[in-house]
């Protein structure tokens, strides 16, 4: 017999906890349980963990595997709810020290999953540009394409941050606004949702136009901190910088050289020793 378990939504921890929670309680094995979405025109329709009959009681778990899990879960990656389950079932069965041991497979993978949307949870915090609301005051909008789903993982970050005013963050896959007073969620939206360039903006652009060295730029270390999808959130000139600075090299390359006369060397007279 087949279990169906269906996080919602997918990266919710307390979701995924309160179905992993049944599914132990019920014995189910990590095999038994399927926890993508189901397939339609099934012949062969899976149940419901929730119906499971329990079994025996609930499981303790170390807290770093929560911490762990709730990164996880905000992977995009399909398998992950499934992941966690074997994981826990794995500490249940016996395996306290399971989290520390690096070379396991399962430890391995859910490393690198948190590692990713801790990536991606720096990247939102240092890219996201709010841009004023017209005919609104104290209030504003931003536009953010994350890898992974963190909008309400980092959420918090921007309240504190920016408590004092009212603001929006319209993502592809889901939307969070701070009225000043709570935190609301809504779908995913496009960029429309989000103001042009304000006046100040461009006026910023501009100076940095003038200003902007290519040849300064260190894109080695730019692509250390910054992978290049993210580069279309940056100015325009930032962005071409090699190629400027090709042109640049090319058209001192080109340019007539003045000779320039070789110095004579300076001949110092010593005097002779009586």
């Amino acid at each position: 017999m087949s279990w169906q378990a269906q996080v919602d939504p997918s990266w919710s921890l307390e979701s995924w906890r309160a179905l992993a929670r049944q599914a132990w309680e019920a014995q189910l094995a990590p095999e038994q349980v399927n926890w993508e979405q189901p397939q339609q025109g099934s012949l062969l329709p899976a149940t419901a963990v929730s119906q499971a009959t329990p079994l025996r009681s609930g499981l303790s778990v170390p807290a770093t595997f929560m911490d762990l899990a709730g990164r996880g879960l905000c992977h995009r990656d399909p398998g992950r709810h499934a992941l966690l389950y074997r994981l826990l079932w794995r500490i249940g069965q016996g395996e306290r020290g399971l989290l520390q041991r690096a070379l396991d497979a399962d430890v391995h993978r859910l490393r690198g999953l948190e590692k990713s949307v801790g990536r991606d949870l720096h990247k939102m915090k240092a890219f996201v540009r709010f841009r004023p609301v017209p005919g609104q005051d104290n209030t504003y909008a931003a536009w953010f394409e994350p890898e992974h789903f963190i909008v309400d993982r980092v959420a918090p970050f921007f309240l504190r941050r920016f408590a004092g005013m009212r603001w929006s963050i319209h993502t592809p896959y889901r939307s969070v606004v701070w009225d000043g007073q709570a935190l609301w969620w809504g779908d995913g939206g496009d960029r429309e949702a989000v103001p042009e360039e304000d006046a100040g903006e461009k006026l910023w652009q501009a100076y940095y136009a003038n200003t902007f060295n290519p040849a300064r730029l260190n894109t080695r270390m730019m692509r250390q901190e910054m992978p290049q999808k993210y580069w279309h959130l940056l100015p325009e000139l930032v962005r071409t910088a090699g190629s400027r600075v090709q042109a640049m090299a090319e058209r001192q390359a080109q340019a007539p050289r003045r000779k320039i006369p070789a110095r004579q060397r300076a001949v110092r007279t010593v005097p002779e020793r009586e």
